[in-house]
């Protein structure tokens, strides 16, 4: 349970998500999701990030974290995604931006906050039907815990919570409250193969005369199902967004 209060709290621990560029898998293997892991690890020795818990998931990544300050927090991160989005761009032979803008992130302000992000990060996996139980999910703090190896700071974790593995268990059972977070963490679909999957019904030409009625519900399920931006889907219609934007109005 939660250790003696810490003064010092705010400015040194956030919750942080990085997600791929127009929601994409950029985590779609065990080899891409460790190698994520490897970056967080190495790039320690550049800057003193401590981490408390984490989840690489398909298309994001959660991370809580301390750090010295907010500015060390991006050069960390800044090393991290730029070694990985090399590493993903060199084996799928593309080039060009990888994640969605440099990352999220939230100051842990509490250490009740703390303790329940720790919960919400390891139970990600379950909450999104990947695992039927959170400890079979492998790029997920938990196993850290459980076998009490991988790269989480266990010290640093120690000083707000017993890091004992039936403790760990019994705080995400109990620690469900959410409402504070802000991150969107819905595991979407990828938005191409949802495209085309949807227009053999809607059976929409690309650049060519549009039904508006079909475009929008066709937008609307693919916003829902990938997140799919308007730019993006501008481009899998052949049309401008401006375009886009005026069928969607009228």
């Amino acid at each position: 349970m939660p250790r003696i209060a810490r003064k010092d709290l705010d400015g040194k621990y956030y919750h942080v998500m990085v997600q791929g560029i127009g929601k994409e898998f950029v985590f779609p293997d065990d080899h891409c999701k460790g190698f994520y892991l490897t970056c967080l690890r190495e790039n320690k020795i550049h800057y003193p990030a401590k981490i408390l818990a984490f989840c690489v998931m398909g298309n994001h990544a959660h991370i809580l974290l301390s750090v010295v300050d907010a500015q060390e927090l991006a050069l960390y991160f800044k090393r991290v995604n730029a070694d990985y989005a090399r590493y993903y761009n060199r084996i799928n032979n593309r080039v060009g931006y990888v994640f969605r803008d440099r990352f999220k992130s939230e100051m842990i302000r509490s250490e009740r906050q703390l303790v329940y992000c720790m919960a919400y990060i390891q139970n990600n996996p379950l909450k999104a039907g990947m695992v039927k139980k959170a400890e079979d999910y492998p790029f997920s703090s938990y196993s850290n815990y459980l076998r009490r190896t991988g790269i989480v700071d266990f010290d640093e974790a120690a000083i707000f919570y017993d890091i004992a593995p039936e403790n760990i268990t019994a705080i995400m059972g109990e620690r469900t409250d959410t409402s504070w977070l802000e991150h969107d963490d819905k595991e979407y679909e990828d938005c191409e193969k949802v495209f085309l999957e949807l227009n053999k019904d809607y059976k929409i030409t690309p650049g060519r005369n549009m039904n508006v009625n079909q475009v929008r519900k066709l937008v609307e399920e693919l916003k829902d199902r990938s997140g799919a931006s308007i730019r993006d889907i501008a481009v899998l219609l052949g049309v401008s967004r401006e375009k886009l934007r005026n069928m969607l109005r009228e």
